[in-house]
């Protein structure tokens, strides 16, 4: 082989190899550590600010008003998280109890999955319900 065919299939290969490393980037390390669940609860009757951040690796902070909770989730609760994240890729889902009107309650959850499943309607607010519950089971503890 002369050298000018050896360069050229070198860079078609370094070439090859960058493009394949672009078709995965939610895999990568900065994608991590991002929160997976952020999850928000403002207004209502009850005048709720709450704000709930989980990591991908169960970490959590809660600030409920001028309070803040920082913990880690049990081992049971990570792994059902840990499944989720690797099959369902990221969505926000904001629910409003009253738009515009008195008295209305915002619910809005930002999931940073690493899958490429497209959550259905059904998945979104079965995580949004889920963080509710536990952000409602955390206060409780407190």
């Amino acid at each position: 082989m002369n050298k000018p065919r050896i360069v050229l299939l070198a860079s078609a290969l370094l070439v090859a190899g960058l493009l394949c490393a672009c078709d995965h980037p939610r895999n990568s390390p900065v994608a991590a550590e991002k929160p997976l669940l952020v999850l928000d609860r403002s207004g209502g009757i009850a005048g709720f600010q709450d704000h709930l951040v989980i990591g991908y690796h169960g970490q959590y902070y809660l600030a409920q008003g001028q309070q803040e909770l920082i913990g880690t989730l049990s081992a049971e609760t990570t792994s059902w998280l840990t499944e989720r994240s690797s099959h369902l890729a990221p969505f926000t889902l904001r629910l409003e109890d009253n738009p515009g009107g008195p008295d209305n309650m915002v619910r809005q959850v930002m999931w940073t999955g690493l899958g490429n499943q497209v959550a259905t309607q059904a998945e979104q607010q079965e995580i949004l319900t889920w963080g509710v519950d536990l952000l409602a089971s955390l206060v409780s503890r407190q």
